[in-house]
């Protein structure tokens, strides 16, 4: 299967992200859909457990057409759905 190679800011933004105690990588990305909300799909890159137990998976999602205005942000692991 087909994984996106982030660009250099977006490398730079996962990094400093997952750089948080407790925060680790999802190696090679895996496809995601948002449930919250309709036509909200992306890509997984990184999880993380908080200090009271909640999961919470960062991923880029795009809204609309894909690959169109990606947001890179922390959601809680059961609004995201994986496709693969």
């Amino acid at each position: 299967m087909w994984t996106p190679e982030p660009d250099g800011q977006l490398k730079d933004e996962l990094t400093a992200a997952l750089a948080q105690p407790g925060a680790s990588w999802v190696s090679p990305p895996r496809p995601v859909a948002l449930t919250t909300e309709d036509k909200a799909t992306g890509w997984l890159w990184g999880r993380l457990q908080t200090t009271e137990g909640a999961w919470l998976g960062l991923a880029t999602i795009f809204r609309g057409r894909f690959f169109d205005g990606a947001e890179l942000a922390w959601h809680l692991a059961g609004d995201l759905r994986t496709l693969d």
